[in-house]
């Protein structure tokens, strides 16, 4: 394993999941519903889940967060995006490592929208010591069923197409 080599692999990754994610902040979403999002972003989180170890996920979770945050919604929103974000990485690692014979990356990437969703509801409020805020939760846990799936395939295509080609195979 050439060091190397895997720090810039990390590096592309990062760079990746934080373009793609302020490119999707440009993407209309036909839905009246605030909060709901594509998590582009996610597509580079389950890749790495899928190729690299768990601190460098959490590396590009924790650093696509910040700056994502920093460049368009403010760092207001950054305990959101960190808590979403990082917990969903966590659950993701967990389910792709532990049970990837039961769920497919497709079923990793909606637990993983799922987790998100249930994180950024739990902490807004925890924030605004409001429960009334989790009455939200059943538009967002179907949301996160929708674009879950459409993160999962994109990002199953993804893996499996690495795979085949060997791309990461002589770096990490």
């Amino acid at each position: 394993m050439n060091k190397k080599k895997e720090d810039a692999v990390i590096i592309i990754l990062i760079c990746n999941a934080i373009l793609i994610s302020l490119l999707e902040l440009i993407i209309p979403i036909p839905i009246p519903v605030p909060g709901v999002k594509l998590g582009l972003g996610n597509i580079i989180t389950i890749i790495a889940i899928a190729f690299l170890n768990f601190k460098d996920v959490l590396i590009i979770v924790f650093l696509r967060c910040i700056v994502v945050a920093a460049l368009s919604k403010g760092i207001t929103m950054l305990p959101f995006s960190l808590a979403g974000g990082l917990l969903s990485a966590v659950v993701m690692w967990i389910v792709y490592k532990k049970m990837s014979r039961i769920f497919s990356i497709k079923g990793i990437s909606v637990i993983g929208a799922i987790t998100h969703n249930i994180a950024q509801l739990t902490v807004a409020s925890l924030i605004l010591r409001e429960t009334v805020m989790l009455y939200y939760l059943p538009v967002l846990l179907i949301s996160a069923v929708i674009t879950g799936l459409i993160t999962g395939s994109i990002s199953e295509l993804t893996v499996k197409e690495i795979k085949k080609r060997g791309i990461f195979s002589d770096i990490i």
